[in-house]
């Protein structure tokens, strides 16, 4: 992470952090987004991901970790888009298990969070999350996979898929017709290979899931967030 990092307004800790991805049609895709984002594709490729992670050493700039609020669970649904020349995040759904995080995250940074009954069991590497959506007024949805990573950790390179699907520095939402973006820092991520057993998945239904899936391990990678900032608006809104 060469850029400095003055002017972050958030940091946190992404802790066993796995990456399971699926190709999808990108017009499909596209259908999906936002009009004013673009489907960013690899060889053509659009993709989609399911995140889950533990977060932990949750703080604000210039306040000390809170005990009871500064680590949860999140389980994210995610897809790769663009914005002119900007290439980011664009997230579906983020199930959060800390009720007070998820209200913050949707209040002051419009994010899809929601409320969700989840857990993490680690047995030697092997480790199994689960989540259930509690949230009122949305649809339901349930993921339990156990994965355990295999193999020595290694770094990404630039122009191969797996450094594509998870170096990203930026992230955007679309409120009221304006885009913006959130910029993330951190160092590249350490990735291993990694056996998963999907148990249980509600989660994934509306998204053209499909089990030629390939995945990736972090074990942990600190990280830096940046305050949202409007990149644009659409032409002939106010």
């Amino acid at each position: 992470m060469n850029q400095k990092k003055s002017g972050w307004m958030m940091k946190q800790t992404w802790e066993d952090l796995l990456f399971l991805h699926w190709s999808v049609d990108c017009s499909w895709l596209q259908s999906m987004l936002p009009p004013q984002l673009e489907v960013d594709t690899f060889d053509g490729k659009a993709w989609i991901g399911i995140v889950p992670f533990e977060m932990t050493h949750i703080r604000f700039r210039g306040l000390p970790p809170v005990p009871f609020a500064s680590s949860l669970l999140e389980l994210n649904v995610r897809t790769y888009v663009k914005y002119g020349e900007k290439r980011g995040v664009y997230f579906f759904s983020l199930d959060a298990s800390h009720m007070a995080g998820v209200s913050i995250a949707r209040n002051l940074f419009h994010l899809p969070y929601f409320r969700a009954k989840m857990g993490k069991k680690k047995d030697g590497n092997q480790i199994s999350f689960w989540s259930s959506r509690t949230h009122k007024d949305t649809n339901k949805a349930d993921y339990h996979i156990i994965y355990e990573p295999v193999g020595e950790a290694y770094e990404t390179i630039e122009g191969n898929l797996d450094y594509w699907l998870t170096e990203r520095d930026r992230l955007f939402i679309v409120r009221n017709h304006h885009v913006y973006q959130g910029k993330i820092k951190h160092h590249k991520w350490p990735l291993q290979k990694v056996d998963v057993a999907v148990l249980r998945d509600t989660l994934s239904q509306p998204y053209h899931y499909h089990e030629a899936f390939i995945t990736h391990f972090s074990r942990s990678v600190t990280t830096y967030l940046w305050p949202f900032e409007k990149l644009t608006k659409t032409p002939g809104s106010a």
